[in-house]
């Protein structure tokens, strides 16, 4: 946390960590947007907004965001290696402009008046030219007084009008955020695509059954666990026909109101480890293929898979749901009948493996929607 300020500068910046997860070491070979941390900005001025100024600052959008090679470049965080105090230098930059971030007034000053976060794609070439595999650093404030400095917005058009000595002094906050580097391989790929037909009939013996394919770019064979998702085949893990298909109106866009199921318990009444039919294989040539059939309107209405909410000359629209698009958390190399041999205890010790090293499987949707018309 950032310690007590006082009013002695126009702002007070400190550093805070930010999504340091297991799962979110900086890997350099792993494409992610990764959040280090948040710079948290205090103002002391209680009628005039204040513009903090560095080169190449251009924090954007709601909440602000910072690129953190951009801030490293431009001196307004630096690096240390563990154990030391020397500063690592920052990757040549071809230009360097000033840039600024207006803080509005505050009648009543206090912690984190506004944050800015720090986000970076780790894969960059730049931070292999600098960053070590294995290493701990600590990201802190540039110690020069120079590269930071704040004036009063409504005195001047832009910062380079602004004279030496009407320069206002910001004060950086003593914090570190220390992360350790890593170049584990990056995890392969998967790829969904959605398949149905092109009606659905609410009545009769026409079943209407949708598929979601899932391939990989893997060259060897992987076993994913889907337990505890809408693909598992536990009664009551599919809540919705929403956590599988977004499926909209093909006119007006409107979404369908289909029929879910929101239970809850005391107890998980899941098994301690997933039923062997939570285990899905994928080889480089063979995808996995997903099948969800809905029940016409001659069943009850009470099922999670009902058609009910679908309308008759209607036409929709539907793609793989977001919720599917997530990484898979679970998974390995190898073959199914060879991962889940043995007894249940055979099984979980197996299945004890370094997440964090192996990474998350990501989805990513191929094709387009698919178009489907409702009759009776």
């Amino acid at each position: 946390m950032c310690g007590q300020h006082t009013a002695s500068h126009a702002l007070s910046l400190c550093l805070e960590n930010g999504w340091l997860n297991t799962d979110d070491k900086f890997q350099l070979n792993r494409q992610r947007v990764y959040n280090l941390g948040q710079i948290v900005i205090t103002t002391f001025e209680t009628e005039r907004s204040v513009a903090l100024v560095c080169n190449n600052l251009h924090a954007s959008g709601k909440p602000r965001k910072l690129g953190l090679l951009e801030a490293f470049k431009s001196g307004l965080v630096g690096l240390v290696g563990s154990g030391k105090d020397d500063m690592i230098a920052p990757p040549p930059t071809a230009t360097q402009q000033l840039g600024q971030l207006n803080i509005p007034p505050n009648s009543s000053p206090k912690h984190t008046q506004m944050e800015v976060g720090m986000y970076t794609d780790t894969t960059s070439l730049e931070w292999k030219e600098v960053l070590q595999p294995g290493q701990t650093y600590g990201l802190r404030f540039s110690k020069s007084k120079d590269e930071v400095w704040a004036y009063y917005t409504g005195d001047y058009w832009s910062p380079d009008d602004v004279q030496p000595a009407q320069k206002l002094a910001v004060d950086c906050e003593d914090s570190t955020i220390h992360f350790t580097v890593r170049d584990d391989p990056a995890p392969p790929k998967l790829f969904a695509r959605l398949a149905m037909p092109q009606e659905c009939h609410l009545t009769g013996n026409t079943p209407f059954t949708f598929v979601i394919e899932y391939s990989t770019d893997s060259k060897d064979p992987l076993t994913i666990d889907k337990s505890r998702s809408p693909l598992s085949v536990f009664e009551g893990d599919l809540k919705i026909v929403e956590q599988l298909i977004d499926c909209r109106n093909a006119d007006t866009g409107e979404e369908i109101g289909w029929v879910g199921f929101f239970g809850c318990g005391d107890s998980d009444p899941h098994p301690s480890f997933p039923s062997d039919n939570d285990f899905v294989e994928i080889l480089p040539d063979k995808p996995w293929r997903f099948e969800c059939t809905l029940e016409n309107l001659e069943h009850d209405e009470d099922s999670v898979r009902s058609m009910l909410g679908l309308e008759p000359g209607q036409t929709y629209k539907a793609q793989i749901a977001g919720y599917l698009l997530s990484k898979f958390p679970r998974w390995q190399y190898g073959r199914k009948e060879d991962l889940l041999s043995g007894s249940d205890e055979d099984k979980k010790l197996r299945w004890k493996i370094d997440h964090d090293k192996l990474g998350r499987l990501s989805v990513e949707q191929i094709g387009e929607p698919v178009v489907f018309t409702v009759v009776k």
